[in-house]
């Protein structure tokens, strides 16, 4: 997630915007990231065209343990979309 958060802000930087993530929707509830390191960084995420989203998008397990999935290449291309908006 965190690389995520800075390729959307150097694609924005890219296009002449300000590398502020701007909330798209609010964020998600997540029941498995307190006191994750990240956690702050995956609940931005989420607010932010649903980059970081739960297992197979249903419920509300994130599981940042995980190894990569499609749903890794399902958030970056969530992440491109938002910043081409």
């Amino acid at each position: 997630m965190a690389v995520r958060r800075r390729a959307a802000e150097c694609g924005l930087s890219a296009r002449g915007m300000q590398p502020n993530l701007v909330a798209k929707e609010p964020s998600q509830t997540f029941s498995n990231i307190q006191n994750y390191w990240v956690a702050s960084i995956i609940t931005q995420m989420s607010s932010y065209c649903s980059v970081a989203a739960a297992i197979k998008e249903i419920g509300d397990r994130f599981a940042p343990n995980d190894s990569a999935k499609r749903n890794y290449a399902a958030a970056t291309l969530r992440m491109l979309k938002c910043v081409n908006a």
